[in-house]
């Protein structure tokens, strides 16, 4: 890839123009001219053109649009490119070389490698505002082609739905009582309400526990809010509450008792859960 107009114009209005030499700390090697052209060519008290100037930009640019390009193993766009030989011909290519903006660029991921680019804002250990603004520029030209991830539009839950990403834990103990919502979550399993070897499943939004005996299979939802000392039976085709009561040891006139909100207890049907002890 070549550098564009767009990328020299950003190196320029960050080098600035200087048709004299100078120094811009008094202990560097060499001297400095044009658009930040720095090296044993310059000398004291030259002076040069703004054309001098623009070829030695773009000679320059030369070396660091060579380095970007064989260093980057990934696919850049324009301004991406732009932005990496802005930051070369700042920090130079063994910078490029040994960052970590290298390394996360080159595995792929581009929005982490732009979060490299801030913090080379130093000089000499000293935070430089200049940098600071430059880096901050070239990051923003780089993520300007960088797609943003688009949420995935939540689906509505209905109260009588089992939500897609509930969790399935299967039971490994067989103790009586109820599974209560934190071991649910945690996936323990010190309180179960069927036989070792089915499953339960638990629905966060709901703070719910779903007995099934096959695994991916809807079964019964349980509120972990319960007393444990109570217990439920769920109502099987076929079934009468003389039976139930018969199977479960008790009596119809306590089974009635225990389900007062049931207007009629005779009038029962498949899957619903009754109030047994």
């Amino acid at each position: 890839m070549e550098l564009s107009q767009k990328g020299l114009d950003l190196i320029k209005s960050f080098e600035g123009l200087r048709l004299k030499a100078y120094k811009a700390v008094s202990t560097e090697k060499y001297y400095t001219i044009g658009y930040g052209h720095y090296g044993s060519d310059v000398k004291e008290n030259a002076v040069i053109t703004k054309e001098r100037a623009e070829q030695l930009l773009k000679q320059d640019c030369g070396s660091f649009v060579k380095a970007v390009n064989q260093m980057v193993k990934v696919k850049l766009t324009q301004n991406q490119f732009d932005a990496l030989v802005s930051f070369t011909y700042n920090c130079g290519a063994g910078a490029l070389q040994r960052s970590d903006l290298l390394k996360y660029l080159n595995e792929g991921d581009y929005k982490k490698a732009a979060a490299e680019l801030p913090r080379w804002n130093k000089s000499g250990d000293k935070v430089l505002a200049g940098l600071v603004k430059r880096r901050a520029k070239e990051m923003e030209l780089f993520l300007s082609d960088v797609a943003e991830e688009k949420e995935e539009p939540k689906k509505e839950v209905k109260s009588n739905e089992q939500k897609e990403t509930v969790e399935t834990y299967i039971v490994v103990s067989s103790v009586p009582g109820y599974v209560n919502a934190a071991d649910a979550k945690s996936k323990k399993n010190k309180k179960a309400t069927v036989k070792a070897g089915t499953y339960y499943v638990f629905n966060e939004s709901q703070g719910m526990v779903n007995v099934t005996s096959k695994k991916g299979v809807p079964g019964n939802w349980i509120n972990p809010s319960e007393n444990v000392n109570e217990e439920f039976y769920y109502v099987k085709s076929g079934d009468t509450v003389s039976g139930i009561a018969a199977k479960e040891k008790t009596t119809v006139a306590n089974i009635k008792k225990l389900n007062q909100q049931i207007k009629n207890i005779n009038l029962i049907y498949p899957n619903q859960k009754i109030r047994v002890k």
